[in-house]
């Protein structure tokens, strides 16, 4: 995982971010050709390819921080999501009392699924707040991942990342419960 990730920000990665620059420049020689537009479509598809590509290496390499103390790589996360979305307020609240030691295998599929949900808001919700809370509540650690955005009705289909966070939640013994509703925002929690 580490030489993929690796391999994956040195080369690629690189060679994707130097195609979006000389696209860029082609861009100003092609200026009043008409051309404009399909350049700026195909720098544009190209940046979401990097950073796409960013978020892979960023999963690669959580698996190395498996033994690191639980709110610290919740942290590093939330952090990650600062970067990359500097438009919407990312919080994380850790109450008193939750365990500070590493939570082994649960907390690395824990740590997927809030990733999940918080790149689903950061994504598809339009949301401009998404905050983090770890706490325990009666002998449960709770994890809760809420959203500001636009939220979805029943009628919704789950995606794969839905479906992913329910898979996780059920191989670490945890429920997952989501609440959403059109124009009311999305709150995901897992209860372990």
């Amino acid at each position: 995982r580490r030489r993929i990730a690796r391999d994956l920000h040195d080369g690629v990665l690189q060679d994707i971010s130097y195609t979006a620059a000389a696209l860029g420049l082609i861009m100003l020689e092609a200026e009043g050709t008409g051309l404009g537009e399909e350049l700026q479509n195909a720098v544009d598809a190209i940046r979401r390819s990097a950073q796409g590509l960013r978020e892979a290496v960023d999963d690669l390499r959580l698996e190395d921080e498996e033994g690191r103390p639980f709110p610290e790589l919740v942290e590093s996360l939330v952090r990650r999501v600062r970067t990359m979305a500097r438009d919407v307020e990312t919080s994380l609240e850790v109450e008193e009392g939750f365990p500070t030691a590493s939570l082994g295998e649960t907390g690395t599929q824990l740590l997927r699924i809030i990733q999940e949900a918080v790149t689903n808001a950061r994504r598809h919700s339009g949301a401009k707040r998404v905050s983090v809370s770890l706490r325990i509540e009666e002998s449960n650690l709770v994890s809760e991942i809420s959203d500001n955005g636009r939220g979805f009705g029943s009628e919704t289909s789950p995606g794969m990342g839905l479906r992913s966070m329910r898979e996780r939640a059920a191989l670490i013994g945890g429920e997952l419960e989501i609440e959403s509703e059109p124009g009311q925002g999305t709150s995901v929690q897992v209860r372990l």
